[in-house]
């Protein structure tokens, strides 16, 4: 049977490079739906950088952060496959907001986009998971550590990293491996408008002295999705932050 694997936002930055990694590994019967917001440009992009690839590519556009569309979605994935193997919940936003500044709104727009519908998203795609599948959920170091700079972004991925531990017994019944990844500090369009000042005083806490790449978290996926041992854990990406 053909691997099905499934990532959303999956057009840029680490979800990007999650699906190249994975359709670069595919074979020629395997399927990999991507999901995208609102970018018609940078789907056409992936579609041509990954035109000499083996298997099948299918571009879905729905704007995550709605829960209508989310369900428009969720139709069009069980339109192209039966089964999922694999499935990568990438979607994520935040705010640099300071919290005094914060409205109800606000509030509410991470919570859901970066929890609630992609957990009403799982509930959705629950009887497409085969036996033995994988999904990982992208979480962040920020979700471990207090970030002042975006308490809500931080409260939203603690919640996404406990929401993956607790789909490991919701999921049982077809042993679905539920893990989710914490990244720090990524090389992706969340950083443009950091100054020099910025990186050298986060690069001195980091063990590796850098930013990570979307390459680097998308490797770890792909082992992650790899090994159906793996399940119940979050598995850190940020090259030994707050070690110094």
């Amino acid at each position: 049977m053909s691997n099905v694997s499934l990532i959303t936002s999956g057009t840029s930055g680490i979800g990007k490079a999650i699906v190249k990694k994975i359709v670069t590994e595919a074979a020629a019967d395997d399927l990999v739906i991507v999901n995208y917001g609102h970018n018609d440009e940078a789907a056409r992009q992936l579609d041509e950088e990954l035109s000499d690839r083996a298997c099948r590519l299918v571009l879905i556009k729905a704007d995550m952060s709605d829960y209508d569309e989310m369900l428009v979605f969720a139709q069009k994935v069980r339109e192209e496959t039966d089964h999922i193997d694999w499935c990568v919940l990438n979607t994520g936003i935040g705010t640099y907001l300071p919290f005094e500044e914060y409205t109800i709104d606000v509030w509410r727009n991470v919570m859901d986009t970066n929890v609630t519908i992609p957990a009403f998203l799982v509930k959705e795609l629950k009887p497409l998971f085969a036996e033995d599948s994988n999904l990982v959920f992208m979480g962040s170091h920020a979700g471990q550590a207090p970030y002042s700079s975006s308490v809500v972004y931080s409260v939203s991925k603690a919640a996404v990293m406990f929401l993956a531990k607790s789909l490991v017994k919701v999921l049982n019944d077809k042993r679905v491996a539920v893990n989710s990844i914490a990244p720090g500090f990524i090389e992706t369009r969340w950083q443009n408008g950091r100054s020099d000042e910025s990186y050298e005083r986060i690069n001195r806490k980091i063990g590796a002295h850098r930013f990570g790449t979307p390459e680097e978290v998308a490797s770890l996926c792909y082992e992650i999705l790899n090994n159906d041992y793996l399940s119940g854990s979050c598995y850190d990406v940020h090259g030994g932050y707050d070690y110094f």
